[in-house]
């Protein structure tokens, strides 16, 4: 099924955790604070920005007279609208607990992920399932033990992290629903070869966005966009 080769190309991703620059410094409690506003506000950016891709979405899949789909974006808009709200508070209260102001506009290739996204789902909004089961996977499998190193051995509290935490909590559910929705939905199987470049595309998007904040506070102070298409 669909689903599932998208699901082992995701768990092959994440079993490369050790080699992850993000994952290596909140291991080895060396990810600083103001690496951590940066990733916040990434995320918030990310978050704030999906209300609009599903709304997008919804009405290309009715453009396309893909009612089912469009009726399960509708559903879905319904459940994302407020989140950003939790990204907004992390963001203030890391302003006041930091020693020096950090900046808190998104990485180079978060923003350029933003406008991938929004790319696929004028090509096919089926295609926008590509980055929902990777960010809502990835969040679940992966976001409790990013927070705890965080937490436990960068000195930031989870209580600073709540746009990822409680994510955490919402996408338990979201992402097993979100796999049968794709077997559901999208049951033509040409559509996978499609689905597994727009995965490819945002894997790489965020393994740049991983290399960018580990470059935050480096001598020369620069910061660039580092994904390869």
């Amino acid at each position: 099924m669909i689903s599932e080769s998208l699901r082992m190309d995701i768990e092959v991703w994440m079993s490369k955790k050790e080699s992850n620059p993000v994952y290596q410094l909140a291991r080895d409690g060396r990810m600083t604070h103001e690496m951590v506003t940066r990733y916040i506000a990434s995320v918030t950016f990310m978050v704030t920005r999906a209300p609009g891709h599903i709304a997008r979405a919804r009405d290309r899949a009715r453009q396309l007279g893909d009612h089912a789909l469009a009726a399960h974006f509708d559903h879905k808009l319904e459940e994302e609208i407020g989140h950003a709200v939790w990204g907004e508070a992390d963001l203030d209260s890391l302003a006041r607990s930091g020693s020096s102001p950090a900046r808190t506009t998104p990485t180079p290739s978060t923003e350029a992920l933003d406008l991938y996204v929004a790319a696929i789902i004028e090509e096919d909004p089926a295609l926008y399932f590509a980055y929902l089961a990777f960010s809502e996977y990835v969040t679940v499998v992966l976001g409790p033990e990013l927070l705890a190193m965080i937490d436990e051995r960068c000195g930031i509290p989870k209580s600073s992290m709540t746009v990822i935490a409680n994510h955490v909590e919402i996408d338990r559910e979201h992402a097993e629903e979100g796999f049968a929705v794709i077997n559901d939905l999208v049951g033509d199987p040409r559509k996978l070869r499609p689905l597994q470049t727009a995965l490819s595309r945002v894997l790489g998007y965020f393994d740049g966005f991983c290399h960018e904040i580990a470059q935050i506070g480096a001598a020369d102070g620069s910061e660039r966009h580092v994904f390869a298409a």
